[in-house]
């Protein structure tokens, strides 16, 4: 592998990583919470649960609304 190969694989994993550690950014943002839930997104939460349990939920691609 020559040099130049060496440098663009190299730019390649750096370009990698960045985007690696806002996803996990992202995720602790998002799923560990920096706040409690409002008491009306618990309720729509326990709702859903429920449903998806009894099937009575349908889900559809976004691509199809």
């Amino acid at each position: 592998m020559s040099s130049g190969d060496l440098r663009e694989v190299l730019k390649e994993v750096k370009l990698v990583r960045e985007k690696v550690e806002r996803l996990e950014e992202l995720v602790e943002e998002r799923l560990v919470g920096a706040e409690e839930p409002l008491d009306d997104e618990v309720e729509a939460i326990e709702e859903y649960i429920k449903a998806k349990e009894k099937g009575s939920i349908e889900l559809i691609p976004i691509e199809d609304v």
